[in-house]
């Protein structure tokens, strides 16, 4: 488990890349298939760096196992790492932003709901 005051800061990142997101590009999606397209891409380099560290770990058990170490090997695990957890917290921020593009178009699904049935009754 993560300490308390790590997870504060990952939460705090989340939202100030929310914050750049939204200052960029708006605070919604143009539909769901974009926000998801772009949930999927973050997704996908979160994957990536994943593999990376995957591959490094490889490498080093290698090392281990014939007690030789490569220099860098643990370094590059690192820096997949935090490339993994940049990833991740752009995933995070692309999940709230997705969740604002849907609760908008409720509140526009609602609201033509209540029109059409103030509409109907007035023709009663």
């Amino acid at each position: 488990m993560i300490a308390e005051k790590a997870e504060e800061s990952i939460n705090q990142a989340v939202a100030y890349e929310l914050q750049n997101i939204v200052k960029k590009y708006g605070a919604s999606y143009n539909s769901e298939h974009e926000g998801y397209a772009v949930l999927l891409e973050e997704v996908e380099e979160a994957k990536e760096c994943l593999q990376i560290a995957e591959e490094k770990l490889k490498d080093l058990w290698k090392s281990v196992r014939k007690n030789v170490y490569a220099d860098d090997t643990l370094w590059k695990i690192k820096v997949a790492a935090i490339n993994m957890a940049q990833e991740a917290v752009q995933v995070a921020a692309v999940c709230e932003r997705f969740e604002e593009t849907i609760k908008n178009k409720n509140k526009v699904h609602i609201s033509g709901i209540n029109q059409n049935i103030l509409g109907a009754a007035g023709r009663i």
